[in-house]
């Protein structure tokens, strides 16, 4: 197996969603602090590379159905699994977790007032990420496919509101700096998710629930941090040279 030590862990995930697990049981950032390494990430967790390396041989080297080979998917087929995939999945979610912990605040809060900051940080989180989601799919997503399109045809490149595609791609990953950040701190005061003994099966549902929000979460931004908008750019400048 070739080396991996200077391949960034973000992309390793963006590369085979598999990847995901094993980084997230050695505490390995992927997702906003995906930038690093594999030797930097390894070092600074202490971990030895090797054992990374040999965890990741050990993957089924055939995808599965639900985490299908993006690798060589075309940017607009990307962005079209990453909204099949992982936009409708945190549509679907966001309402749901924000009933559900409404209730749990009601009944448990006074018990573990804990909960009604769990509250408060989920309802701006929740609103900033379907304000994301929004802005890839009506601005970004949609001069993707323009782009892809233009490619297959040999046509020019398309106007777009921005002035390059670096511009709303810089704003989207501070965007994920800051979803990944809320969520790092929600994981934090929760001791990882983990409910109290005294929880109910609602409460443990509400927590089960979230661990699965901010691990969708993960990966989805790595997906697009590390693949999607690297892509994207790239695709703009072969346009361009076309010119």
């Amino acid at each position: 197996m070739e080396s991996l030590n200077d391949k960034l862990i973000g992309r390793i995930v963006a590369d085979n969603i598999a990847a995901a697990p094993i980084f997230e049981r050695h505490g390995m950032d992927f997702c906003c602090h995906g930038g690093q390494t594999l030797a930097a990430a390894c070092k600074a967790r202490g971990v030895a590379v090797a054992q990374i390396e040999a965890e990741l041989a050990a993957l089924d080297p055939t995808p599965a159905s639900a985490c299908p080979n993006v690798n060589p998917m075309a940017v607009d087929e990307l962005a079209r699994h990453i909204v099949a995939t992982h936009h409708n999945f945190t549509k679907k979610a966001l309402p749901t977790l924000s009933a559900r912990l409404e209730t749990v605040v009601c009944v448990h809060g006074g018990r573990h007032p804990e909960l009604s900051a769990l509250l408060a940080a989920f309802v701006p989180l929740r609103e900033e990420l379907e304000q994301h989601l929004a802005k890839e799919e009506r601005v970004l997503f949609p001069y993707l496919e323009a782009m892809s399109r233009a490619r297959r045809d040999g046509a020019p490149l398309p106007q777009a509101c921005f002035a390059e595609v670096s511009q709303p791609i810089a704003a989207l990953e501070r965007e994920h700096e800051a979803a990944g950040a809320t969520l790092d701190r929600m994981h934090d005061s929760t001791g990882g998710f983990l409910p109290p003994e005294d929880a109910c099966n609602t409460y443990r549902l509400l927590f089960m629930e979230l661990t699965e929000l901010e691990q969708d979460l993960h990966r989805h931004i790595a997906l697009e941090n590390y693949l999607l908008f690297p892509q994207a750019v790239e695709l703009e400048n072969t346009l361009k040279g076309g010119r």
